[in-house]
């Protein structure tokens, strides 16, 4: 846990508009509205704690494209297939491949869930190869007493989780 004198709170002059910041252990974290798209370097007129002004130079760095929405979609696609990936967010046949293909962007639920889907196939492949998992997903799992895939649609990836270890360890319901 950081203590409080490691942690400023500063206003940034940007564009006319004062906008406040987090100094934490000397590195200003940067509001998102701020965020630029590539990595370059911004100057900015901070106003201290004490109501000092000083300049900050700010590097911004652009996200790892492996992380993008697209980049995302297009991992778990390639493991479980479109329609195992729709089936499991409960969504349309087309979308996982439109948010793959960056013609669509997934609503903010869409992509929380699709954050925990790329989790849970790590997961998936750990105990499975692509083939094993999509069948196991799709077929009859005595530990859920249903489909592992409408359990995790239902309850999330705990219980699948849960089911799964089981079954790898040979387990009987």
């Amino acid at each position: 846990m950081t203590d409080e004198s490691e942690i400023d709170t500063v206003i940034i002059h940007f564009e006319g508009k004062s906008i406040p910041a987090v100094v934490r252990d000397g590195a200003v974290l940067l509001p998102k509205s701020l965020a630029s798209p590539a990595p370059r370097v911004r100057s900015y007129r901070v106003l201290g704690p004490t109501g000092s002004p000083r300049d900050l130079r700010i590097r911004s760095v652009k996200p790892s494209a492996s992380y993008s929405t697209a980049a995302v979609a297009k991992r778990v696609i390639d493991v479980l297939g479109n329609n195992t990936v729709a089936a499991l967010l409960g969504v349309n046949q087309d979308r996982p491949g439109r948010w793959a293909s960056s013609k669509a962007e997934p609503t903010e639920e869409n992509r929380m869930q699709l954050a925990d889907l790329d989790a849970f196939t790590g997961h998936l492949l750990a105990a499975f190869t692509p083939e094993q998992a999509v069948l196991w997903l799709e077929g009859h799992d005595p530990h859920l007493g249903a489909r592992p895939l409408d359990v995790y649609r239902l309850e999330g990836a705990a219980p699948v989780i849960q089911a799964m270890k089981a079954h790898e360890q040979g387990a009987f319901a």
